[in-house]
């Protein structure tokens, strides 16, 4: 079972809020998140839809925006998500997983190329070194 990573602050919302599981609830996840503060835009790859979020954390399977619109979008939705961090932009196809309106959504990546996942992987062990 992955610790999670992500710290409490008034600046983001609680993990009650978030759709997280409760303490006595396994979490099923199997990589470890770790909270950061990125602007992204989420485009629905069918053009229905534009949104833009903060992204609140990251793992190396997924993250989770925060955004005050009123998500009409079913799980597993195809989305490109692009954000930048640390000098880096990212832009990543995901499926929705989790999605709570007027709160945020939770996504899944998809298949990335060979640069975006070595970009991601190093923002990742960056940010497990600075836990």
């Amino acid at each position: 079972m992955a610790k999670e990573h992500v710290e409490a602050s008034e600046e983001f919302i609680g993990p009650e809020r978030r759709g997280v599981a409760a303490e006595d609830v396994p979490d099923r996840r199997q990589h470890p998140r770790y909270a950061i503060d990125a602007w992204a835009e989420v485009i629905v790859l069918d053009g229905s839809l534009l949104f833009r979020g903060r992204v609140l954390d990251i793992s190396l399977a997924g993250c989770f925006i925060q955004t005050e619109a009123r998500l009409h979008m079913r799980q597993r939705t195809p989305v490109e998500i692009v954000f930048r961090l640390n000098e880096s932009v990212f832009r990543i196809t995901a499926t929705s997983r989790m999605v709570r309106p007027g709160i945020g959504a939770g996504f899944l990546f998809a298949e990335m190329s060979e640069r975006t996942r070595l970009v991601l992987d190093a923002l990742i062990a960056e940010l497990g070194a600075a836990d």
